[in-house]
């Protein structure tokens, strides 16, 4: 049985996987959950980290992975709700209703179920607070009409970080950190990438570090709570 893990959700690519290894090579327990089997989680299985699949497309899924996790692990130093669905939302009605509600199972109830369900294993160290850290978006700043349905339930995402921090203190903290322009994808065209960065005043595209480095230095501060850090190179300043 693992003690004092890490668990961080979505780690099978991109953000996930780079803050599953980073906290790893940092000398945390890790648990790194997936959905889809990727080249980057045999790559955390080869460091020795524990991986866990399941989907979060129903409440019954999401409610049996927290029992998976019990089984794993007596005590958890984290959760980090990394995990996220990205797509522009559909012109077909029936289409955008489903994409709805796989956005909101995974955005708000998967979180949700998981911090309630692992709370009372959350313990801290050394007389400081656990944490529990969403990974949301600058759209919940300022949302992009295109990507309505991501945005309003990345949203609510930084909602339920408010509101946990007020009913979780004073043993658990609660933050979120928000990435801007940190990796582009396939959504993203030529002329799509050069307006994002040309809407980023520090006019890069970020990469994943910089979003690890946020969320270690909430799990390093033992005095913030109901917090968002923007990691974004500024854009919400700027974004049309």
């Amino acid at each position: 049985m693992l003690e004092n893990a890490i668990l961080v959700t979505g780690a099978g690519r991109r953000i996930g996987h780079h803050i599953a290894m980073r906290l790893h090579q940092a000398g945390y327990t890790v648990i790194a959950h997936y959905r889809t089997r990727t080249d980057e989680i045999q790559v955390l299985e080869q460091m020795g980290i524990k991986t866990v699949r399941a989907e979060f497309n129903n409440s019954a899924a999401i409610l049996q992975f927290v029992d998976e996790l019990k089984q794993h692990c007596t005590s958890f130093r984290a959760l980090i709700h990394n995990a996220s669905s990205f797509a522009p939302t559909s012109t077909d009605l029936a289409e955008a209703a489903a994409q709805y509600e796989q956005f909101f199972n995974v955005h708000m109830m998967a979180p949700f179920l998981i911090s309630q369900g692992l709370q009372e294993l959350l313990k801290g160290e050394n007389d400081c607070p656990a944490d529990i850290i969403h990974i949301t978006d600058i759209n919940v700043e300022n949302p992009t009409p295109r990507f309505d349905i991501y945005g309003t339930t990345k949203a609510g995402l930084h909602n339920m970080m408010l509101v946990l921090a007020k009913k979780l203190a004073p043993s658990i903290k609660v933050n979120a950190v928000a990435p801007g322009p940190v990796l582009f994808t396939s959504q993203h065209s030529a002329a799509v990438q050069q307006q994002m960065l040309d809407e980023t005043p520090l006019a890069k595209e970020g990469g994943v570090e910089p979003v690890y480095l946020a969320v270690k230095s909430l799990l390093d501060n033992p005095f913030i709570t109901g917090a968002s850090i923007p990691v974004d190179g500024g854009r919400r300043l700027s974004k049309r």
